[in-house]
């Protein structure tokens, strides 16, 4: 009797674990658990928290970006600014020239001899264009004045240019030392004085362009 109430007991007991048992594994929660994000400890798991932060990172990186290509062009212009007096722009090199605008706007080559066309824009007075174009001659910067002695404008048959008038493709003419040895480097000489070079091109054009304007 004593056995068979002992065995009852038994069974009770582990009747009773077993539905605490099945209570805690199915009902009780598990436990907490907490999935790692790449994007730190306060990042949600697709890092949907960070969103607005994102968006503005990305807005403040938009406005540095806008302010900094301001300040570039900003910069540019200043740049163009200070070097009015000499341009460069579709083969050609510009320059101001007392009340004169200068550009040469081709060049030539045929055996020893450079010819450069010049354009003359004249200012508000009448008056002797002097030509101060040089070549320089040799790495020790010796200059050679051009074969063509001066000017000669087609309406006055001299330097003398008339008031507002545009002379066109006015031809002066070098004999190089060295042919077919580039770049070919000149100067305007005058108060402008400024460096240019002569180059030749894939094709065997030329091109006129400051110093340092190749790809």
């Amino acid at each position: 009797m004593n056995l068979k109430t002992t065995l009852i007991a038994l069974s009770c007991i582990a009747g009773v674990l077993i539905i605490i048992t099945f209570y805690v594994v199915f009902y009780g929660g598990g436990g907490t658990y907490v999935v790692s994000s790449a994007l730190g400890p306060n990042g949600g798991i697709f890092g949907a928290g960070n969103a607005s932060t994102t968006t503005t990172a990305s807005s403040s990186t938009a406005a540095a970006s806008s302010t900094l290509a301001e300040a570039s062009s900003s910069a540019s212009s200043t740049a163009s600014s200070s070097l009015s007096s000499t341009q460069i722009g579709a083969g050609t090199i510009t320059w101001t020239q007392g009340n004169e605008r200068l550009s040469i706007t081709d060049a030539m080559l045929s055996g020893s001899q450079l010819t450069l066309d010049v354009q003359v824009t004249m200012g508000s007075v009448g008056e002797c264009v002097p030509l101060n174009l040089r070549l320089i001659a040799d790495e020790q910067g010796d200059l050679s004045p051009p074969i063509t002695s001066q000017f000669t404008f087609p309406d006055t048959g001299t330097c003398n240019g008339t008031p507002g008038e545009i002379y066109s493709a006015q031809p002066i003419v070098f004999t190089l030392s060295t042919p077919g040895i580039f770049p070919i480097l000149l100067t305007t000489g005058g108060t402008a004085n400024t460096l240019f070079e002569i180059v030749q091109n894939s094709d065997g054009s030329l091109s006129v362009q400051l110093p340092g304007q190749s790809d």
